[in-house]
């Protein structure tokens, strides 16, 4: 049985998750809620539970750092920093495990004091975003930084624009992943103060740089940049970081609710998304009809142009790296990307949106989510007082299989 054409369906960018919903939007809820200073501590420590990530990664720092100036010499200290530092010469030469080794040693000695502000940031991002996205973020941002200051310095050494020595100038530490991580999270805060700490982190980057920085003072610029995009993703595509694939559409698996109007699904949306780290929620989306009868949806996991644009930009210029080419790389990682998210249909299929929409009278909103079957009543209770109303089961139709096949019965 085919679509009926009734209308085309338009994807729009998901400004509802960016306006109303972010990470750590249950914590922000929490405190609200909380009457007092000693109930909001007793809440903050709860949340510390989630910090496992951050404290490991600072531990590991500190004993290199301890063992690089207590348990060997100095010119073997030069060497093993040298060794790690994601310089001209060692990508050039495809030690490309600086990317990642570089970001454990540090040219000079930090005190355990020092990494106090390194272990609070951390700690802040994994409490927000969960460790997967705070390993992404900090490390995915600290090899493409690296490989853009790579291709960078390799221009300018080229060009004549720069001396040949600045090529095994070393380039290690923390401040990369630290300042994308910074980045991301004046973005993501669930807060107003991040009105102003956007600005002010590009001012903390800048004025450096107008004072006649380095090389170095590029990278962390690039760095908050990288950080910016990363929480800017957050907060469009909040399901989009889930290492594990979505699970095929099936009856069990799709729930879909019927609204009087979009502003009622959007805010049913926010109430299943904060349902996200105890309920195993594969995809989430909105879908509503406008006057010309033409669907409209708002994903929350799927990519788009945009998204592949800079998912393939980031691992086109770290992969271009291999070969000594970073910014080809680049263009054309993020080309090929976005050719390929453009066309790509992850989670809840535009066809199964399509389905559900034509079963409902012109002018509602939906809300559909895909999520496993053990998690369905966690979040009917958490959408029980939003208005919404069940609509007819999604099942695959018959002689089809995958998630493109859905069809909506009642």
């Amino acid at each position: 049985m085919g679509v009926p054409s009734r209308c085309r369906l338009y994807k729009d960018l998901p400004g509802l998750v960016a306006a109303s919903y972010l990470p750590g939007g249950d914590l922000a809820d929490a405190l609200r809620a909380a009457e007092g200073w000693s109930s909001r501590a007793k809440i903050c420590l709860s949340f510390l539970a989630r910090v496992r990530l951050a404290p490991l990664y600072v531990l590991i720092v500190i004993g290199i750092d301890v063992i690089l100036h207590h348990a060997v010499s100095a010119e073997v200290r030069s060497q093993i920093v040298s060794a790690n530092s994601t310089n001209v010469v060692n990508l050039q030469n495809h030690r490309i495990w600086t990317l990642v080794t570089s970001a454990f040693v540090l040219d000079e000695r930090a005190g355990v004091v020092a990494m106090i502000p390194l272990l609070l940031l951390l700690s802040v991002a994994e409490v927000l975003w969960g460790w997967r996205r705070l390993l992404v973020v900090f490390f995915v941002s600290n090899a493409v930084t690296s490989c853009l200051v790579y291709g960078l310095l390799l221009t300018g050494v080229r060009g004549g624009w720069l001396g040949g020595a600045i090529t095994m100038a070393n380039d290690v530490g923390t401040s990369y992943g630290s300042h994308a991580v910074g980045g991301a999270l004046a973005l993501t805060l669930p807060v107003r103060a991040r009105r102003y700490l956007v600005p002010l982190a590009i001012v903390v980057v800048v004025l450096p740089l107008l004072n006649g920085g380095t090389f170095t003072d590029v990278g962390h610029l690039l760095a908050v940049l990288l950080g910016f995009l990363a929480g800017w993703q957050m907060r469009r595509r909040p399901l989009a970081g889930r290492l594990r694939r979505p699970a095929l559409l099936r009856a069990d698996q799709t729930m879909a609710y019927s609204f009087d109007d979009v502003t009622q699904a959007r805010a049913a949306l926010i109430t299943a998304l904060r349902q996200h780290r105890p309920v195993r929620l594969d995809d989430a989306a909105v879908a509503w009809s406008d006057r010309a009868d033409r669907i409209h949806v708002q994903e929350t996991r799927d990519m788009d142009a945009i998204d592949g644009t800079l998912a393939g930009a980031a691992w086109g210029v770290v992969l271009g790296t291999f070969v000594g080419l970073p910014m080809t790389g680049l263009v054309i990682g993020a080309g090929a990307v976005a050719v390929v998210a453009r066309w790509h249909d992850a989670g809840l299929s535009d066809t199964t949106v399509e389905r559900t929409m034509h079963a409902l009278p012109a002018g509602r909103g939906a809300l559909l989510l895909l999520t496993d079957p053990a998690g369905q009543p966690a979040l009917t209770c958490a959408l029980a007082g939003t208005g919404g109303t069940p609509v007819p089961e999604v099942v695959p139709e018959r002689g089809a299989a995958g998630p493109e096949s859905g069809r909506v019965t009642g």
